[in-house]
Formats: structure tokens, C-alpha cells, sequence
């Protein structure tokens, strides 16, 4: 179409339909499972860092039962078991809590 001005003028179809668009069941979970998506993804990060450290603390324990020269080495592996479950701590909680700022900034624009 055309005007007088020589202009193209289009006309958007879709959202003036009286059909409505079917959801499928997917579609319908996939909103659902992801509305929080930020909230789970948050929650895992501190199982994943605590099951992290629960083994580091077991190993260690075990090396220092098992006979009691490896205590150094007990100590050492503790200590970095805790920061490398810190470390892994900080970085899934960091990815939940940039989706839950870019849902924000989403739902202010």
C-alpha cells in the first residue's frame, strides 16, 4: 500500500488477529520452570559449595586417620577446600544473581 506521498504503510496483522496462538504444553512448563530460574540457581550454588567442601573435610579427615604424619597435609587440603568452595560458591551465586538483574532491568523497561 501507498499513500499520496509516495510512503509504504504497513499494517500490523498479527496482533489485531482474532486467533489466538496456541500454547503448546512445553511452552507452558518451560515459563513456569524458568520464572525463578535465578532463585534455583542461587540455592544450588550453596549445595554445591557446601557437598564441596563435605568431601574435601572427609578426605582430609580420612588422611589424617589413616595415619597421622599426612596431619600437614590434612590441614592444607582442608584449607583449600574451603576456597575452592568459596571460589565455586562465588561464581554460581554471581550467575543467579545476574539473571535476577537482568529480569529486573527487563521488567522496568
Amino acid at each position: 500500500m501507498s499513500n499520496s506521498e509516495n510512503e509504504m504503510v504497513f499494517e500490523d496483522i498479527s496482533s489485531s488477529s482474532p486467533y489466538a496462538k496456541k500454547v503448546s504444553a512445553a511452552e507452558v512448563y518451560a515459563e513456569g520452570a524458568f520464572k525463578n530460574i535465578d532463585k534455583v540457581i542461587k540455592a544450588i550454588s550453596f549445595l554445591i559449595s557446601i557437598g564441596t567442601f563435605l568431601i574435601f573435610a572427609g578426605i582430609a579427615v580420612a588422611l589424617a586417620i589413616f595415619d597421622p604424619v599426612f596431619i600437614i597435609l590434612s590441614i592444607g587440603l582442608a584449607i583449600f577446600g574451603i576456597l575452592f568452595s568459596l571460589i565455586l560458591l562465588f561464581l554460581i551465586y554471581g550467575l543467579g544473581h545476574i539473571i535476577t538483574q537482568n529480569k529486573e532491568i527487563l521488567r522496568r523497561l
